[in-house]
């Protein structure tokens, strides 16, 4: 069998960072090629799997897990060589050569855009020397020593102590607060005090909670599942200046669903204020995810995929047309992924409603059921659809408004369409 034996194929990995790591191992895997061949083995082609990384983060530097040290050329280069150096040293004929650089090559093509619909911010209550007084009197000594510890850097000006003492402090009385030795007063209280020590001695305004349309474990899972970070950067307003950092959170409850990390070593973003600022929808990017986000994420939170629209290069002034545009799955598409059947699931609720209801409202009911099933789980803006309560029947349930024009058989035929496609628009 060793005549029909042609071909060594190996995955050096996907993001290799230097052309000497590289180097290292396709010249391992030339020598096992050399030995086949020394074997008997028919050997005619490498295929070296890939290892063209890209530069998420701007760097350029062989030294970091989000960036490369060389260019194409380079990665060529330094694969021939290797490679050359073994065979000529064997004195055996070379191989054609193969590259997977599936990374490299579709990771540009894609950018994920998502709309921050809200930012929060957790503030403490402001606290009154009273209340002070009353906090310090319900700690423990040793919590209590600590707050001593506390004042006295603040009084000889010692911030960086303070931060610590502060931290110290806080992490006492949540563990005082697990025990049940204090109250949820006390630990509102020291969440009050330690904000007003960071104020006090200068420390930047706290990190503003984004909450972002999305699913990471659906859009981003790399992000959750091995920490690979992607360039995420507002995709408007870029000429004014963002007056705040923030952290984005997406629409799951899961723990685990929040972006915190970022390019440069960051725990935050600048971002712009979006509360009450009238410019409308805020819209992200997050940049070279094409190569695994999209195939990685499946269904995971029974998100589905997000909405796509294809554009390419052409001849029109701008350089680029609007070809395809998709929506993603709807709500019904995403159950049957799940092997559920939302026909039956639907009429079982339009049954359910029809026998609490004592008037015409169970259809107003089941119209809006019906839209429910065919939008896609992600937020969507002002619908055309408005919940109106139905206080006449005495159930407190809720509906979709006759003037509201619905038609389920059309929203349906709508939905069912596999894609939506554009007119062929250049820009």
């Amino acid at each position: 069998m060793l005549d029909c034996f042609q071909l060594l194929h190996f995955h050096i990995g996907s993001q290799i960072p230097s052309t000497g790591l590289l180097a290292d191992g396709v010249g391992e895997a030339a020598q096992i090629y050399s030995e086949l061949v020394r074997l008997g083995a028919n050997m005619q082609v490498l295929d070296i799997g890939g290892g063209l990384g890209i530069d998420y983060d701007g760097s350029k530097s062989g030294d970091s897990d989000l960036s490369v040290a060389y260019g194409l050329g380079e990665y060529a280069l330094a694969v021939v060589q290797a490679v050359k150096y073994v065979c000529d040293r064997k004195n055996i004929k070379h191989p054609v050569l193969c590259s997977e650089s599936g990374r490299a090559i579709v990771s540009h093509h894609s950018i994920l855009i998502f709309e921050a619909v809200s930012a929060t911010v957790s503030k403490a209550a402001t606290m009154t020397p009273l209340a002070l007084q009353c906090f310090v009197d319900g700690l423990t000594d040793d919590a209590r020593a600590d707050y001593r510890n506390l004042t006295s850097a603040a009084m000889r000006g010692e911030y960086e102590t303070c931060l610590l003492y502060a931290d110290q402090l806080k992490q006492r009385c949540v563990d005082l607060f697990r025990d049940g030795t204090i109250g949820m007063e006390h630990l509102a209280a020291v969440d009050a005090l330690c904000e007003f020590v960071g104020k006090a001695i200068g420390v930047a305004e706290p990190v503003k909670t984004y909450h972002v349309n999305l699913s990471v474990f659906t859009s981003v899972p790399d992000f959750w599942g091995i920490d690979q970070l992607f360039p995420i950067v507002p995709i408007h307003r870029l000429d004014e200046r963002p007056g705040a950092r923030g952290i984005l959170s997406d629409l799951t409850c899961d723990s685990d669903g929040k972006i915190n990390k970022f390019i440069g070593g960051e725990e935050s973003l600048p971002l712009h204020e979006i509360e009450g600022n009238g410019n409308g929808p805020y819209y992200l990017g997050m940049f070279l995810g094409g190569a695994y986000e999209e195939a990685l994420g499946g269904v995971h939170n029974l998100f589905g995929g997000p909405s796509v629209v294809r554009v390419s290069q052409s001849d029109g002034p701008h350089s680029f047309a609007v070809t395809r545009a998709a929506p993603g799955p709807s709500c019904s598409d995403v159950l049957r992924v799940m092997h559920h059947e939302p026909e039956l699931m639907f009429e079982t609720l339009k049954h359910r409603a029809e026998e609490m209801m004592y008037d015409d409202s169970s259809d107003a009911v089941a119209s809006c059921l019906a839209r429910s099933f065919h939008n896609m789980p992600y937020l969507a803006g002002a619908s055309s659809c408005s919940l109106t309560a139905a206080m006449d029947n005495g159930g407190g349930f809720y509906y979709c408004s006759d003037e509201d024009g619905y038609d389920a058989a059309a929203d349906s035929a709508v939905a069912s369409a596999e894609d939506e496609q554009w007119s062929y628009v250049c820009a």
